[in-house]
């Protein structure tokens, strides 16, 4: 007998977590998972202080902090253009990863089917398998990973239940206009389904675009899961801060669910990301500046070693074709590790194993949340080893 569930045969354990291993092993820098070498504000620091001082050891509410979910929701409100309740409708949980997984063991059945866009960060495919439903991928368009409406209007059937929707997004930095998002908005409609959104990287776009929440669409409100968090726009992916917010009846689902995953988010990591609150617009120019300008770096000197990347207009990764090198992304990126080199993702990370195409060998993914330094030096590691291989 066979002692695991044979749901897990579906996946593997994250790559990006792999490299970050090899990355240790051979001494490299890691721009593989989304780290930033920055430290966060000072404010954030003073709250860690504050929540000691308040002696809070113990289990919040299951919820999460009121005060907390009083200032996510006027956030929501005056950023996404939302109306969230905060008494009934924003649950604190531990990442957006833990609101992901909730909101997915909450509204998935067995035979039910999840959009999901190709390429894609890796945790909803195997999230989508605990919950015992299947995915069903839909190719961004190759090079520019713009919506292939047609695509997506074909791959929906009458077992499709909801679609994942990450803007910015990750891997490929491609943030969703709103006509995009106006077209999601008609395709949920049309078919009765459910939006599931990542917009942790909400606050990381550039050259003056916009971010727009799918829920601030009009008609999507009722149909839309929300998830954000603190990790990336304050450098504290550690502290593991993140929430949901959805009307009523699906967040009451989703809080059955959280309660018996976590209970509860960290109490004192709850009380010091409330000192977040009091950072002005400054802090969120400052942020988008500081990676646009790691970003521009990163795609000028990868362009000028023949990595060919793909510029991305949010978050803080980018897709480099390798094609020039290498045909196998596994084996350019375990190159690029080795003896102290810099550790990537490979691309097909991000694609569905049991139909790869091209795409999945193509490219491999870079992290450009370091300090400028940082970047430089992986630069001038990767230019060497080129020149070497």
């Amino acid at each position: 007998m066979n002692p695991l569930a044979s749901r897990l045969s579906n996946f593997q354990e994250s790559v990006i977590r792999e490299m970050t291993r090899k990355a240790i092993e051979h001494n490299a820098i890691n721009l593989s998972q989304g780290m930033p070498d920055y430290s966060p504000p000072a404010e954030l620091i003073e709250g860690l202080d504050d929540a000691l001082k308040a002696n809070e050891h113990q289990y919040s509410i299951t919820y999460g902090r009121k005060d907390l979910r009083e200032k996510i929701a006027d956030k929501l409100e005056n950023y996404n253009d939302i109306l969230y309740d905060s008494e009934n409708e924003i649950t604190i949980t531990c990442g957006a990863s833990e609101a992901i997984a909730s909101s997915i063991l909450a509204i998935l059945n067995h035979s039910d089917e999840m959009l999901i866009l190709e390429p894609y960060y890796e945790n909803y495919v195997p999230l989508t398998y605990l919950s015992g439903a299947k995915p069903r991928f839909v190719k961004l368009r190759q090079d520019d990973f713009n919506l292939d409406e047609e695509a997506l209007k074909e791959a929906v059937t009458d077992k499709t239940k909801a679609i994942f929707i990450n803007t910015p997004h990750n891997p490929s930095g491609k943030v969703f206009t709103r006509n995009e998002l106006i077209f999601f908005a008609d395709l949920c409609n049309e078919n009765d389904l459910i939006a599931v959104t990542d917009e942790i990287y909400e606050y990381i776009i550039y050259d003056g675009l916009t971010h727009i929440s799918p829920a601030s669409i009009e008609e999507m409100f009722e149909r839309t899961v929300t998830i954000s968090g603190f990790s990336k726009t304050f450098s504290i992916t550690g502290w593991r801060i993140g929430y949901v917010a959805a009307e009523k009846q699906l967040m009451n689902g989703i809080r059955k669910v959280h309660d018996y995953l976590t209970i509860c988010a960290p109490s004192l990591l709850q009380i010091a990301v409330l000192k977040s609150f009091e950072l002005g617009e400054d802090y969120y120019k400052k942020l988008r500046d500081r990676y646009q300008i790691n970003r521009d770096y990163l795609v000028d000197n990868l362009a000028r070693l023949g990595l060919n990347p793909i510029e991305p207009k949010g978050a803080y990764y980018l897709l480099a074709d390798v094609t020039e090198f290498s045909n196998n992304d596994k084996e350019f990126a375990d190159f690029l590790v080795r003896d102290q080199g810099v550790a990537t993702v490979p691309g097909s990370s991000f694609y569905q194993k049991e139909n790869p195409s091209f795409d999945a060998q193509k490219y491999i993914r870079f992290s450009f949340s370091h300090k400028l330094e940082t970047l430089r030096e992986a630069v001038s590691r990767i230019e060497k080893r080129l020149l070497e291989k």
